[in-house]
């Protein structure tokens, strides 16, 4: 009876021991995918880095490369400075060159005018350029929200 009952337990072992041998033959390929997903990954995130690494240094030259102070001038059309050696007119001049043309605009126009051709003005400069342009004589009220080019300054230009 012991024979039998040995061999019973004997065949449990073998069983365990191929349920084993199967589990650690997954487990090894397992690792092995695991391995070559980290490989993967790694190799991805070593050519993000590289990719970043360059684009921040070619930023940097780029910004070396632009004269000091352009993007202050570039952020602040309203500033009573002509712009005109950059091609671009600053908000005053804007301003000017549109109630030349139009003869009385309203704000609302001036707006409307600014927002269609000049989408890079902030247009909440709008009311201190008006306010500065009329100070200095260079525009008149000649109605609530409506400016007008002075009579004597309407040949001129900004």
């Amino acid at each position: 009876m012991h024979t039998r009952r040995a061999q019973g337990v004997l065949e449990q072992l073998r069983r365990l021991a191929a349920s084993d041998a199967s589990k650690r033959t997954e487990a090894k390929d397992r690792l092995v995918q695991a391995e070559q997903e980290a490989s993967f990954a790694r190799s991805l995130f070593e050519s993000a880095d590289t990719r970043a690494e360059i684009s921040q240094r070619v930023a940097q030259e780029a910004e070396e490369l632009l004269p000091l102070g352009a993007e202050e001038q570039a952020d602040t059309p309203s500033s009573g400075k002509s712009s005109h050696q950059h091609g671009v007119r600053t908000l005053g001049e804007e301003l000017l060159a549109f109630a030349r043309a139009g003869g009385h605009v309203t704000r609302t126009e001036i707006l409307g005018h600014l927002s269609s051709t000049r989408p890079d003005i902030k247009l909440t400069g709008v009311g201190p350029e008006l306010t500065r342009l009329t100070r200095t004589g260079a525009l008149i009220r000649v109605g609530l929200g409506t400016y007008a080019i002075p009579p004597d300054a309407r040949g001129g230009d900004a």
